[in-house]
């Protein structure tokens, strides 16, 4: 499932991308924190909690951005 983000304006949710679900979509509305929101919040957050190659996520970066330029040039 799809996480859209957006704001009301007018008593209207203004979603940040006019194409981002067809007209008549059905959506259920949870509305963030006071403060904006917080990655905190997100599903995501903490998936690489514990992983040891993730320790220094500046070096884990490259690493991954080398390994796919190998395979576009292998590819």
């Amino acid at each position: 499932m799809m996480t859209y983000r957006g704001i009301v304006k007018n008593g209207v949710i203004v979603l940040d991308r006019e194409d981002a679900l067809p007209e008549g979509t059905q959506v259920e509305i949870l509305p963030l924190e006071d403060n904006g929101g917080s990655l905190e919040t997100h599903p995501a957050f903490g998936v690489w909690r514990g992983r040891e190659e993730m320790k220094d996520p500046a070096a884990a970066s490259r690493r991954l951005r080398d390994e796919a330029a190998k395979r576009r040039h292998d590819g």
